[in-house]
């Protein structure tokens, strides 16, 4: 019997994770054999920790990106998974900043062709974000061609946070989607919310002729490092080898020291600069018993009790041209000293 496997892709904070654990608890109450393969860019992981409690294996790969710098990992343990557990379904949440089709073509290994069935990739869309993310003005040249990709290559299209949106823009974001995928099927949610039976029935839209045929787009070949090469170039002030999304996305995490004043805390997300595309990690405030689970996509905040205290408190931050220094200086203000 072979595997349906799942690509589910999409740009930071779109929505990827909440899908995913309505996704998991769906097929918990199918009974369903089910992997779930977590990549994330840094070393810390805390998106897992919210998928571990449905009761499926959580495989995570962490500093790297499952598109390039860590694509052989991601070839092996797929390899592992169909050896040791063959389940039924195999769902692939990819970092924001991959490309899927460089997924797809790492998961084109010999000894996995026979054994899979990759059922589509599906790409959620955040309908506040995306005009602005795609303008020639707004937005580097590798962000928009990982991003538009993201959207090219889906099979399955969620355009989500649209609450949040006039809509004329939402008319405007589907135009746009349309204009550079006009197969795919397109879902339009609050939260991710949607009929998952439909998204589990999704089919591969493009044939492996087509894509083997498809000229191969250079956006992402490390992941916030250079090759030795370009790291030697750089030095000199000589130009590097081909742009890349992730030779100028960096990320790291802070491990909380203590509890933090909650009011503080959240003054500190939304004063986050532009350049820090995300962060999300777990914190504790002064006086409350509950974790806190906390997301920041630049525009967005979310924080919501988490009564599991097994994660590390801790955040995680990922952006361009990251100023460490001073975030963590604006960020260790929230402890109260008196």
């Amino acid at each position: 019997m072979s595997t349906d496997v799942y690509i589910l892709t999409g740009y930071l904070g779109s929505g990827k994770t909440t899908l995913l654990q309505q996704l998991l608890a769906y097929l918990r109450d199918q009974s369903s054999n089910v992997v779930v393969m977590m990549n994330e860019m840094g070393e810390e992981d805390v998106d897992g920790e919210q998928v571990e409690g449905f009761g499926f294996p959580v495989k995570k790969m962490l500093n790297g990106c499952i598109c390039c710098s860590i694509r052989g990992e991601l070839t092996e343990n797929v390899k592992e998974i169909m050896q040791n557990i063959k389940p039924e379904h195999l769902i692939i949440e990819t970092t924001g900043v991959a490309d899927p089709i460089e997924v797809v073509d790492a998961m084109t290994h010999p000894e996995l062709y026979d054994r899979m069935n990759l059922k589509g990739i599906i790409s959620v869309i955040d309908a506040s974000r995306y005009l602005e993310l795609t303008s020639f003005f707004q937005a580097g040249g590798a962000l928009i061609k990982t991003i538009r990709n993201q959207v090219k290559y889906a099979d399955l299209l969620i355009i989500n946070k649209v609450d949040l949106v006039d809509e004329d823009i939402l008319t405007k974001v589907k135009a746009k989607l349309q204009e550079t995928n006009s197969h795919a099927s397109m879902h339009v949610t609050i939260r991710t919310e949607m009929d998952l039976e439909k998204l589990l029935q999704v089919k591969r839209l493009a044939q492996s002729k087509e894509m083997s045929n498809t000229p191969s787009i250079p956006v992402q070949k490390t992941i916030g490092r250079f090759s030795p090469l370009d790291k030697l170039k750089q030095t000199l002030g000589l130009k590097t080898n081909q742009p890349s999304l992730f030779h100028s996305i960096d990320t790291f995490s802070y491990h909380f020291k203590g509890p933090v004043d909650a009011e503080a805390f959240e003054d500190f997300l939304y004063d986050l600069p532009k350049t820090i595309y995300r962060a999300k990690g777990y914190v504790q405030f002064i006086g409350q018993d509950d974790l806190i689970s906390f997301q920041q996509t630049q525009t967005q905040v979310h924080l919501f009790p988490f009564s599991n205290f097994g994660p590390k408190m801790v955040a995680v931050f990922i952006g361009e041209g990251i100023d460490k220094d001073n975030i963590i200086e604006a960020l260790e203000k929230c402890y109260r000293t008196s």
